[in-house]
Order: C-alpha cells, then sequence, then structure tokens
C-alpha cells in the first residue's frame, strides 16, 4: 500500500548535544504537532552519539525526522516547518512530499507514545546522476531491496520515495530510508548485521557494490536513530 504523507528533515545547530535535542522532540515537538491532530505522527530522532567504530558510516550531529499525514485542510508544509521551528528553536527544517511502501514491517505490540524496541538506521540519499526512474526503481526497489531483506536482520524497513520539495528551500533528494532492528546488537554487529561470521566479508562486499548501481554516494547521510509513534493512522 502506498501512503503519502509529508516528511521534515530537521538538522539540529552545529554542537548540539544529540540526547538534549531528542527530549526536545519527544517532550515538546510531539504534543505541539499532536494539538495540529494530523491523522498520522511519527517521529525519528538521533537519542545520542553513535559509536566511533562501526561499519556503518553514522553521522554524529543531532538530527530528528517528522513524519506526518496532515488532515484534510492542514497540509500546508510550510506551516509544518514554521510549528517545527517555532517549537525547536534554531533548527533547519527541510520538507518533502514522500510515497511510502512498506517491504517489511513488524507487529506491533506497543502503543502510540512509547518508543520503538530495538534501533532504527535512517539513510536519506540522491540517485546517480543522470539515471533515470526507470533505471533508479530497477535498481533499488528490484534489486536493493530483495537483496537487503536476505542478508540484514530487517525488522521494518520503510522505502520513502520523494515526489518533490514541500518547503521552497529543500535541497534535491531522492530517497528517505527507514531501517528497524530488534536490538542494537542486529545493526551495530556487523556479523549480525551482515548474516552471520563467514558470509560477513562476502555480503560486505555485495551490499557495496550494489549500492553503487543507484546511490550517489556523495550525498548518501546516515544515522543511528530512534522513533516514536506519537499517533498511528
Amino acid at each position: 500500500m502506498n501512503t503519502p504523507k509529508l516528511q521534515f528533515v530537521v538538522r539540529a545547530g552545529s554542537g548540539a548535544d544529540p540526547g538534549r535535542f531528542a527530549a526536545g522532540v519527544v517532550e515538546r515537538l510531539a504534543p505541539r504537532l499532536l494539538d495540529r491532530d494530523p491523522t498520522a505522527l511519527k517521529l525519528t530522532f538521533t537519542p545520542c552519539l553513535p559509536p566511533r567504530l562501526c561499519v556503518i558510516p553514522f553521522r554524529r550531529d543531532a538530527l530528528a525526522l517528522v513524519s506526518v499525514v496532515p488532515r484534510a485542510g492542514d497540509g500546508d508544509a510550510e506551516d509544518w516547518a514554521r510549528s517545527i521551528a517555532g517549537t525547536l528553536g534554531p533548527v533547519r527544517v527541510d520538507g518533502y512530499r514522500v510515497i511510502e511502501s512498506t517491504p517489511c514491517a513488524y507487529a506491533r505490540g506497543w502503543p502510540d507514545g512509547a518508543r520503538t524496541p530495538g534501533a532504527g538506521l535512517l539513510t536519506l540519499f540522491r540517485r546517480r546522476p543522470g539515471q533515470s526512474d526507470d533505471d533508479f526503481f530497477r535498481a533499488w526497489h528490484g534489486g536493493h531491496t530483495p537483496l537487503s531483506l536476505r542478508i540484514h536482520p530487517l525488522w521494518n524497513y520503510v522505502r520513502n520515495v520523494v515526489a518533490g520539495p514541500a518547503t521552497a528551500a529543500a535541497p534535491p533528494l531522492d530517497a528517505i530510508v527507514e531501517e528497524h532492528f530488534r536490538t542494537r546488537e542486529d545493526l551495530l554487529d556487523p556479523r549480525r548485521f551482515f548474516g552471520g561470521l563467514w558470509p560477513m566479508l562476502p555480503n560486505m562486499a555485495r551490499v557495496a557494490l550494489d549500492i553503487r548501481r543507484f546511490i550517489d554516494l556523495s550525498s548518501m547521510e546516515a544515522w543511528l536513530v530512534e522513533e516514536l509513534h506519537v499517533r498511528s493512522a
């Protein structure tokens, strides 16, 4: 099922503490946006600094991703961006219209307002320069997605295809990918992330070669995140 929604990439100022920023997202931003009575609202955020030694090149700056399906008549993305910035203070907010698909979905056993168990990997990227839609989606959806599902211990996998910018100054972006794992170890231990001790190195090479088929590697950014379903549709 494809679901239209808005996503806002919220970048804290240089030197912001991720834990303090995350507290502001949960304690101040969640109730502020819930007051707007959206159909659905999810917050994804950096809870702490990632480990320095990791096979995934995590960024170390504080960031949040606001995923919202606005109610009818409240879809002004610039107004949503102003609400976010006005609540969190000096941040950069870039909005996008996205189409969501979920090749792998967890069965939720926790309520809205409780953090999702485990750990998440949030990745933003642009396609290879000059790549057509057909080639991009064939490589990403048709090739990389099944490869990821075979290799990684994914618990939830949300592909957000960027349909276009929703705020005036939003930089170009093609994909916002949310991958969630049952435990931090499933994500941070390379033996578990890449399918076991002996398959690890071949699978690392396989994934590294595969993403070059459709991702502009210079554009790719990844964060270690947690998520909070504030309101489910």
